[in-house]
């Protein structure tokens, strides 16, 4: 090869390696999440609660959009991060949709039309939220995707006020634990009580947190405050649930009819 050929050669990679670079920098993590994030900041409060009827009144279309964009991406190949961040805001903006489109998870049967029947396509194929959260999301081993995934009710977490994201999803994922294991109205860690009384999401999943009460106590630990933590890792307190509330996280009056 000449020296002339092999310096091509070079140019061609390195200008290749330069496209590739500004197209991820255009796209973000794989899709641009702006519309998203738009939306959460726009129709979520601080509390995590949704103003779906003005959603719907005037922001239905952004959300079809968006969902259109999820549903031509291809997420194969990305690095982990990313990918784990496209999932899990497509869950939450299918349950929005779900939500628009008259669903609730108020009683057994709107659950399972919601979860298990409900549909959108995304990355190409049509999936239920059911089938994001346990085929695609939790086959990843990451725990603390239970404080991400909201499926609109009051005992979810709180929803954050913009899309996740690969560059801040490790930190995110580490505050929304945080928030989720301190908030007083989804655990009751009390110190000095007999026992701790937990969200039922760490019922649920139990296995994805360690499978026991030792391993439980541990994880919760992780994320708790100073007097709550050490209360947890001394004490060693009994491990109760709490019932779950699955009335919508709809603001006041924003209910969907």
């Amino acid at each position: 090869m000449s020296r002339g050929t092999r310096a091509c050669i070079v140019l061609l990679l390195v200008a290749t390696a330069l496209a590739a670079t500004a197209l991820h920098a255009r796209c973000g993590d794989g899709v641009d999440h702006a519309a998203w994030s738009g939306l959460l900041e726009r129709y979520v409060d601080d509390d995590g609660r949704v103003a779906y009827r003005d959603l719907a009144a005037n922001d239905a279309a952004t959300l079809d959009a968006y969902l259109a964009t999820l549903a031509a991406a291809d997420p194969t190949g990305w690095p982990r991060d990313e990918q784990l961040a496209f999932w899990l805001n497509a869950y939450n903006a299918v349950i929005f949709r779900a939500v628009l489109d008259g669903h609730s998870a108020e009683s057994l049967l709107d659950r399972y039309q919601m979860f298990w029947r409900y549909s959108r396509t995304i990355a190409g194929k049509e999936r239920t939220p059911d089938d994001i959260e346990n085929r695609i999301i939790r086959p990843s081993g990451e725990s603390r995707i239970h404080f991400a995934l909201v499926c609109a009710s009051s005992s979810c977490p709180k929803l954050m006020r913009r899309a996740w994201t690969a560059s801040t999803l490790d930190a995110d994922l580490d505050a929304q634990a945080r928030s989720f294991v301190n908030d007083p109205t989804r655990n009751r860690i009390v110190p000095g009580a007999e026992d701790v009384e937990l969200s039922a999401i760490f019922d649920w999943y139990e296995e994805d947190f360690g499978g026991s009460d030792e391993a439980l106590r541990a994880y919760v630990a992780r994320f708790a405050d100073d007097s709550r933590r050490t209360f947890l890792v001394e004490q060693k307190p009994d491990v109760e649930f709490l019932d779950y509330d699955w009335s919508m996280n709809a603001q006041a009056g924003q209910k969907p009819q």
